[in-house]
């Protein structure tokens, strides 16, 4: 407890079992947990908790107080034949919580070569957001939502469980996806 003329310190836990990239910002009160890895050009804002056997690639930003839960793939490469190695961005708000086996890809150069996941979002097991994807704020995402390139989800959009999303769709503010949809249009 912190009293009159004492000072708190919120301290960075890197775990000895983790592996950081000494080009990679981890903020104070960040933890990274056992086995997971950051690679280069990844910053991690303050708060921000990686759990055990996460894997995050940059060029990635990801703001304060998020959750990854184990074994997802964050920043990797775009699931995309174009893609030559181009430098791409993923830009990661705040306070997301991201449950295990999430695939986020960074985004092209065809496209705005950034990937965008906003604040607040509640993103369940399994689900993928392939590159160029824009995230809103407050959204919830089912266990194995999937979107495919080039797709934007506005804020407080619900999706369901298993519910596929084609390239180039909108799905716009405060619209629910029922379980096991496809959205070609």
């Amino acid at each position: 407890m912190c009293g009159e003329g004492s000072l708190s310190v919120i301290e960075t836990t890197i775990d000895p079992r983790a592996v950081v990239d000494p080009k990679a910002s981890i903020a104070e009160g960040a933890t990274i947990s056992p086995y997971a890895i950051i690679g280069p050009d990844v910053e991690i804002g303050a708060g921000t908790w990686v759990g055990p056997h996460v894997v995050i690639n940059g060029p990635c930003r990801i703001g304060k107080d998020n959750k990854f839960y184990q074994f997802s793939s964050i920043g990797e490469d775009p699931q995309d034949k174009k893609y030559k190695g181009e430098p791409t961005l993923l830009e990661i708000g705040d306070r997301n919580v991201i449950r295990e086996y999430c695939t986020f890809n960074r985004g092209t150069v065809q496209d705005k070569g950034t990937t965008k996941i906003g604040d607040d979002n509640w993103i369940m097991a399994y689900v993928h957001i392939a590159h160029d994807c824009e995230v809103g704020n407050n959204t919830i995402f089912a266990n194995n939502a999937t979107l495919a390139g080039h797709v934007t989800i506005e804020d407080y959009a619900i999706l369901g469980g298993a519910c596929l999303i084609h390239q180039f769709c909108v799905v716009g503010v405060h619209s629910f996806v029922g379980m096991g949809s496809a959205i070609a249009k």
